[in-house]
């Protein structure tokens, strides 16, 4: 989930989960303190497709890469403007089609932990073409798709939920964006303790696949994450990724322990994955 924050007290946590262009959504997280005070926060270059951010001055640790993962941050000047209309050159092509990415769409109430997150949206459903890489997380890049519907979720603990139904020419290409998901996550461990520790942090990330039916899967990762394409901070992230004929169906969702003590038990999961297979 990309969210960028200040070195202040208030901060403004932009909602650019998985390559949300600028200017999604913005809200305001009061007295959000983490274990990563000292890392810079990056400074965003936006485009419609494919976003790469680079770092405004050195983080604390060793010396952060020229250019970090594909992160979406709004710039501050322009994050309070809402989501811009959908244009025809902006709108979904090939296979999968505009229909069939709607039709994929979860509500407020399909979120997990939604008794104790009240989930609200933020926004109504995007619909734009994607670039020719879309990032999920720090672990997860797929490529290759050819349309894109995003829809954003704010807590009553203003932490974020975010949902991605990514289009492709037809099933197979989809299978294969699905099967670079579960090949990510697995490696996710690994490639999260490399960054925590090339940033001077304890390599503390835990990841464990928490549901799967089918052509679904679910996972959960505990760590204490470096600021960039995540918040600051410890925290756990719930991800959930389905293919529905030539959809890609990807929902993330972070509980950070700064905001409110982690509510949600992944034994959930297996419900949540059934929703979004329907």
């Amino acid at each position: 989930m990309t969210l960028t924050f200040s070195s202040r007290s208030v901060r403004l946590a932009v909602l650019a989960g998985a390559g949300v262009i600028a200017a999604t959504a913005v809200y305001a997280v009061t007295d959000h303190a983490d274990a990563s005070e000292g890392q810079a926060p990056p400074v965003a270059v936006a485009t419609a497709g494919h976003h790469t951010t680079a770092p405004a001055t050195t983080p604390t640790g060793p010396a952060a890469p020229a250019t970090t993962p594909s992160a979406t941050q709004a710039p501050p000047a322009v994050a309070e403007k809402a989501a811009p209309a959908t244009t025809p050159a902006a709108r979904a092509t090939g296979a999968a089609g505009e229909k069939a990415l709607t039709e994929t769409r979860v509500t407020a109430r399909q979120l997990p932990d939604r008794t104790a997150q009240k989930w609200k949206e933020l926004a109504p459903p995007s619909i734009r073409k994607p670039g020719p890489e879309f990032q999920l997380n720090e672990c997860v890049t797929v490529r290759g798709a050819t349309g894109w519907q995003q829809q954003g979720f704010i807590s009553a603990h203003k932490t974020p939920a975010v949902q991605d139904s990514l289009g492709f020419p037809d099933a197979a290409s989809a299978r294969a964006a699905y099967r670079e998901v579960l090949a990510g996550m697995k490696d996710c461990e690994a490639t999260s303790r490399a960054l925590q520790k090339r940033y001077g942090l304890a390599a503390d990330a835990r990841v464990r696949q928490t549901a799967t039916a089918g052509e679904a899967a679910a996972w959960s990762r505990t760590w204490t994450a470096v600021q960039g394409l995540s918040a600051p901070g410890a925290q756990a992230n719930h991800i959930y990724a389905v293919r529905r004929g030539s959809v890609l169906v990807l929902l993330h969702f972070d509980e950070w322990d700064s905001a409110a003590p982690r509510s949600y038990d992944p034994k959930g999961d297996a419900d949540v994955l059934a929703g979004l297979t329907r």
